[in-house]
């Protein structure tokens, strides 16, 4: 229950890091700017990453490894679904209560400077809403690999928060990737964490000179995560009925 309570409290404050994060940066960069971001720059940044965020967010990894190492998972397997989709369908049911409880923050957000409510152009929009999906695969996918580590290894949410503090840093999650030195950059957005937060905030904000190619390259790393995940299942199967679970 300890352990329950600790994750739930994690959960609560990664959710809420970007408003967090909104308030530092816009209050540094009041009557000015910090690199080519001003006060309203870092409003709507932090607002996308708000949502961006709790629309691509699952708890595949943690229910993953508690029922590997309880064995709660070997009833699951003899129902016609495999585990992994009904974990798809919840957390895509889950949704439109995610949006429900986003919605007066972001009425707030946009009440305090109106001028962040900016429309995209019907061209923005749609390559958006495309980023945003390939993100959410490729966080569900990374989930799903993080907590297949559990067939071998009980340290498996360990592991995932390493690849969390990743995508904090280097993902664009407390810092936009334009302030970070420019020496990583180039690396930076070819990784993954980038493709699977701050990738899909670039695009909705029209703030990336090639949306096309952030796209394929998200594409790119969700094929290499399935491909991943699909061969661990596999194996990792194999090693759950070998010891008996």
């Amino acid at each position: 229950m300890v352990a329950y309570r600790a994750e739930v409290a994690v959960w609560i404050l990664t959710a809420t890091l970007p408003l967090v994060m909104l308030a530092l940066w816009s209050a540094a960069a009041d009557g000015g700017t910090l690199g080519s971001f001003s006060q309203d720059d870092f409003v709507r940044y932090f607002a996308v990453i708000l949502v961006v965020r709790q629309v691509t967010s699952a708890w595949l990894v943690w229910e993953l490894n508690y029922n590997v190492r309880t064995g709660a998972l070997s009833p699951m397997l003899l129902r016609p679904l495999n585990p992994l989709w009904w974990n798809l369908a919840e957390t895509v049911g889950a949704l439109p209560l995610r949006i429900i409880v986003l919605s007066p923050i972001l009425a707030v957000l946009i009440w305090w400077k109106p001028q962040i409510a900016l429309l995209p152009s019907a061209a923005t929009f749609f390559l958006g809403c495309v980023s945003v999906f390939l993100a959410f695969v490729l966080a569900w996918l990374v989930q799903a690999v993080f907590g297949m580590l559990a067939f071998w290894y009980e340290q498996s949410v360990g592991l995932y928060n390493l690849w969390f503090v990743a995508v904090a840093l280097l993902g664009g999650y407390v810092i936009p990737m334009d302030l970070l030195p420019s020496s990583i950059v180039p690396l930076a957005r070819v990784l993954p964490f980038h493709s699977a937060l701050g990738a899909p905030v670039e695009v909705w904000l029209d703030a990336t000179p090639d949306p096309c190619r952030t796209l394929a390259l998200q594409a790119v790393w969700v094929a290499v995560t399935a491909t991943a995940a699909w061969f661990m299942w596999g194996r990792g199967l194999r090693r759950y009925g070998a010891v008996g679970a």
